[in-house]
Formats: C-alpha cells, structure tokens, sequence
C-alpha cells in the first residue's frame, strides 16, 4: 500500500519516519489514532477540572467565612472584658451604654467640681480620698425641691444639697439639688472630654474604685423635712439678702450654657484673689478704683465725658437695705478673654435699687470703664428668673 507525505505530498516507503523529499517527521495513521485523545476522554476531563474549581471555590469561601466570624467574636469578646471606658481617648455611643456606674459617677463629680463649685468640691476631694458613698434613690427632696427619676433615668444623692441623674442612655447627666436644677450635660461631647483632659485614666479608674454606691431608703429623709419646715417660721435678717450661694451655683450653671452657645469660655470669680481682663482690670478690686461710666447705647453720646459716672461695690451679701443706694451692687463676676483686648467681654451681675441688672464691660483704654446693660435677651432675664426665685 502506497503511502504518501501528508506535507508536500510525494510517495514515500510504508516504514519511512520522515519524507526523503521534504524531511518532516511522518506518523501512521495508526499511530495518529493512538495518539488522539478519545471524544468522551476530552468530555470526562473537562467535568473532572470544573468539579476541582468548584470545590476549590467552596472551601476558599468557607475558610473566609470562619475566619470572618472568629474576627468578630474576638472582638465582640475583647470590648467584653474590657474595664477601661473610652481608655483609647475617644468615646463612642456604644461605649457610653456600657460605662460601670462607678466610673460615670467619678467623671460626674470631677466636671461639677470644676464648673459648680464648693459643694462639688467637698464631694470631689471626698472622692480623692475614698471616703465618698453615693446613696441612689427613685425620688429625693432637696431642701425646697423634690427630685425624681423618670424615664429609666437614675437618681444619684452626693449629700442633702447636690446630686444628679442620669439618662437610661447614659448619655446625659443633670445635675440637681436645693434649687430647681443644674443644667444637662452631655457624657459624649462635654464631660468625657473635660475629664481627659484634666486627669490622667489611672487617677480615675483609682478613684472610681475606691467610692461606693448604695440604694437609700425612699423615706430617709423625710424626717428631716418637719425640721426644715419649722426652720422657715425663724426666718431672720437673712431673709432680706437678695443672693445666695444657690443662686450664684444657678447662674454659673447657665453661664456655662450661655458660654457654649456662644462659643465662649467664661471664668467666673469665685471670691478669692482676682479675675483679670485681657484688657489689664483686675476684678473685684477694680470696682473701686476704676472711674466708671454708664452708656445709655445712644448714638450721640459717645464722649464719656457726657455719660453719667455711676457707683459699683463688690457685694455679694447684698440685702433689701442697701435698696436706697444709689450703688450697683455687684454679685458675680463672669469674663471672657479673646484673642486680643479688644475681645475681652466681662459681665457684671449687679442689684441696684434691688433690681437686677447685668452691666457689660468691653472697655480697651481711656481714662475711663465704659459699662451698658447688656441687650442680650435671653442673659436678662435668665438672670431676671434667677435673682426673683431663691
């Protein structure tokens, strides 16, 4: 049987491995069949390898998977544990929820400390020392003021004069006592942030350790109000005093409100040493020695030399004696300090003829301290509310 080269097609020998014309390898056709892979060889192949790909896919996703959820149980697991509220130096809400009731008590006191004043400040070096028992309670009086806690709130009793609640949240504290109330104060943006900056975490955590918290008796107080209530039938020359120490903790509480809408710190006096201006006065002190002036804020009477020149003492024990004087009678003292003098705004809180009135002082230089009531609206009569309702 003849055969030929299937590349140029000349007569070659049966046995021949390669064309003696062109030289190119020569296979049999039976050799050709051998080496062909069968159709359904090709077919099983091509199920085996999309089978292995399939395979290979689920247990990739599986593996993902598992890995996946042991992430987020170690996670989950960690903030468990975890006794340090906000110790990365941020707080976030869910952390908020979950702060121990000693540690918000801790930072509680911390910023009333600093913003309130005395009676915090008892309760804060009370806790300094781990000697301080905080007593909870549904509802508490205050002197003239029954407090109670609504709203899932809880309410906290430091002594028989301060206390606050707290949101079922955890999110905000009001503070209360022998007045009507303190203002809120929110945990995330305003006390959490005073409190790292003011204290390294170890002080708080050691002190938030070291102060207990117990449940009061809902009537423990109660019997002391029959003696408070007699008390108010020996009233004395102290009900004469226009100011108190309560109300002076009231304003400074609405200060520090009005300070935040304003995007204003306000200082306030506190009745030791001074408070100076960016301008240079040095309050109290100044009240006597600076030459003052009254600006009714018309227009044609800038020249302080056509101003009323006025009187202004400090005097915090102010009574409705001092009614007929023709002195401001100063109460409290608030300044804020900008970047230059020409910024300095300070607010004078003043009785004159046993009236209230907030006095403005944005004097820069001159021979004289130029003052005006204040237009602000809302800083009247929060002042107005507070002097008329001790």
């Amino acid at each position: 049987m003849n055969k030929f080269c299937p590349h140029c097609g000349k007569p070659i020998k049966p046995t021949d491995s390669f064309c003696s014309h062109c030289g190119k390898p020569v296979v049999s056709s039976e050799s050709e069949k051998q080496l062909m892979p069968k159709r359904s060889e090709i077919h099983s192949n091509r199920l085996k390898s999309k089978k292995r790909n399939i395979i290979i896919g689920v247990i990739v996703a599986v593996l993902v998977l598992i890995m996946g959820g042991w992430g987020l149980y170690q996670h989950g697991r960690n903030s468990a544990e975890s006794t340090v509220i906000g110790g990365n130096g941020r707080l976030t809400n869910a952390e908020i929820k979950k702060i121990p009731r000693k540690q918000l008590a801790a930072w509680a006191i911390l910023y009333a400390d600093k913003k309130y004043g005395k009676k915090w400040g008892e309760a804060a070096d009370d806790l300094r020392s781990g000697h301080l028992t905080i007593k909870s309670y549904s509802k508490y009086r205050f002197g003239d003021y029954e407090i109670s806690a609504t709203d899932g709130s809880t309410l906290y009793v430091i002594n028989d004069q301060v206390g606050y609640l707290v949101s079922k949240d955890n999110k905000e504290i009001t503070y209360v006592g022998n007045k009507s109330s303190y203002s809120n104060r929110s945990v995330l943006s305003q006390i959490y942030p005073e409190i790292k900056s003011e204290n390294t975490e170890k002080n708080v955590n050691t002190w938030n350790d070291n102060l207990s918290i117990v449940t009061g008796k809902s009537d423990e107080n109660a019997s002391d109000q029959s003696s408070k209530t007699s008390k108010k039938t020996k009233k004395t020359v102290s009900e004469d005093k226009l100011w108190s120490s309560n109300q002076n903790d009231e304003l400074i509480s609405y200060m520090d409100e009005f300070g935040d809408k304003m995007h204003q710190s306000y200082e306030h006096y506190t009745g030791s040493g001074s408070l100076t201006t960016a301008a240079g006065q040095e309050y109290p002190s100044w009240l006597s020695q600076g030459r003052f002036k009254l600006s009714t804020g018309d227009h044609d009477s800038r020249d302080p030399e056509d101003m009323s020149s006025i009187d202004l003492k400090w005097n915090p024990q102010v009574t409705s004696e001092d009614s007929d004087d023709d002195t401001y009678n100063v109460v409290a003292i608030f300044n804020y300090n900008g970047k230059s003098a020409e910024q300095h705004i300070t607010y004078l809180f003043c009785f004159y003829h046993g009236e209230p009135v907030a006095l403005v002082d944005q004097t820069t230089n001159g021979d004289y301290t130029i003052v005006h009531a204040t237009a602000n609206k809302d800083l009247t009569s929060h002042f107005e509310e507070i002097a008329n309702n001790d």
